[in-house]
């Protein structure tokens, strides 16, 4: 098992938890430092199987120490960060392996790190999670909506504009703060390549919030 906290800092600890409100403690290593450590740890380590990844990832995210969260997550980027990789774990292993992760000690920091090592991977590998992001985009979970609204990103020009212009729609008026910078986000990542696109679904959406469309229209 991966052992952290020799490497770690208490003020740096400190400082790290405040970043984050207080909501996790921390070890105190800085990602350099600590992608560092995992590289040693895992140098040899054997390809896992769906399940062994499954299982490693899920005690990682059980132990006390943010980092622990943040292995976890390289851990998923190493073995299945991209859809070519991502090929080898069934569609199934979005919602029994990730979506656990994703709900518990949920906050952007994970969320999004999740989103690009295993959400947008697999979606992109198994179009038929596109489902799963439509029922996502309606959860009572936030973190799930954000989730399902940013799992494009990354994707470029290969981007499903109707449906990623589909999810926004759906959430347009929703005022949670995480929500509309989710969906402001991923619009104006989108406007790199569909400026016009974007301009046209802000004024198709008067209710799309004053915070989601301040980040769409931040660069145009």
């Amino acid at each position: 098992m991966l052992v952290l906290e020799p490497a770690g800092d208490p003020g740096r600890a400190r400082d790290m938890s405040a970043y984050m409100r207080d909501r996790f403690p921390f070890i105190g290593i800085p990602t350099p430092r600590r992608r560092g450590l995992l590289a040693e740890s895992w140098g040899d380590l054997p390809e896992p199987s769906p399940e062994e990844l499954a299982a490693a990832t899920s005690q990682l995210w059980r132990l006390a120490g943010r980092e622990y969260q943040y292995a976890a997550c390289d851990l998923l980027g190493r073995f299945l960060g991209t859809p070519r990789r991502a090929h080898r774990f069934g569609p199934g292993f979005l919602t029994s392996a990730v979506l656990p992760l994703l709900t518990s000690k949920p906050w952007w920091d994970t969320v999004d790190s999740l989103r690009a090592v295993a959400v947008g991977p697999l979606v992109a590998a198994h179009p038929a999670l596109v489902a799963t992001m439509r029922a996502w985009v309606e959860d009572d979970d936030p973190w799930l909506v954000r989730s399902a609204v940013i799992h494009q990103l990354g994707y470029g020009r290969a981007t499903d504009e109707a449906l990623l212009l589909e999810l926004c729609a759906r959430r347009a008026d929703d005022r949670e703060f995480f929500v509309a910078k989710a969906i402001g986000w991923a619009l104006r990542t989108h406007a790199r390549h569909r400026p016009d696109a974007v301009r046209q679904f802000c004024e198709d959406h008067p209710e799309l919030t004053p915070l989601a469309r301040r980040e769409a229209l931040k660069h145009l």
